[in-house]
């Protein structure tokens, strides 16, 4: 019973973390700590869990520098703000508990997921003035949904690896071997 409850934690915990940056920006870390260090202490595997966001934001920022050094994105400052990177952890956190099924989608059902969903987010952190992409939006859709469906097919590799995968817990239930 505890695993149904703690995706539903988890979710919401990503959730509060993603609308602390988009409402209160920089002034939001410390929510976005509190949900990563909730995330920590409510991990079944947290060894696993917490090597899979390590090498998982190794991933995410050196995306975010690609697609910041090809003007994709900008950042006030010009670089990746931390925000962005306790972010990404939070999120990476969430592709291990809450998110776990979209590692396991069809082909076409992620592509269309990450293509959409990638790209929506960093577009609403643009109306509120977190970041620029670029012009026009289409091209920005295209380019940064590109960008992140490679990095979500790594990160979905990295999940099945022998020496990092879950011993216990969500991902192991909806992993298809």
């Amino acid at each position: 019973m505890m695993r149904k409850y703690s995706v539903v934690i988890n979710f919401a915990l990503f959730q509060a973390a993603w609308f602390a940056v988009f409402f209160l920006q920089e002034q939001g870390m410390l929510v976005v700590a509190l949900a990563i260090s909730c995330m920590v202490a409510l991990s079944p595997d947290k060894k696993n869990d917490c090597r899979f966001v390590l090498i998982g934001l190794v991933v995410a920022v050196s995306i975010e520098a690609v697609a910041s050094g090809l003007g994709i994105i900008r950042y006030e400052g010009g670089w990746i703000p931390v925000w962005l990177i306790f972010l990404w952890a939070a999120l990476l956190f969430s592709f291990r508990e809450s998110l776990a099924k979209l590692f396991v989608l069809t082909l076409p059902t992620r592509l269309l997921l990450v293509w959409l969903g990638a790209p929506g987010s960093y577009y609403a952190g643009q109306q509120v003035g977190l970041l620029l992409t670029i012009e026009p939006v289409w091209l920005f859709w295209v380019s940064y949904g590109g960008l992140w469906f490679c990095g979500f097919e790594v990160l979905r590799w990295l999940d099945k690896h022998p020496k990092i995968r879950r011993e216990i817990g969500t991902s192991e239930l909806v992993r298809t071997h």
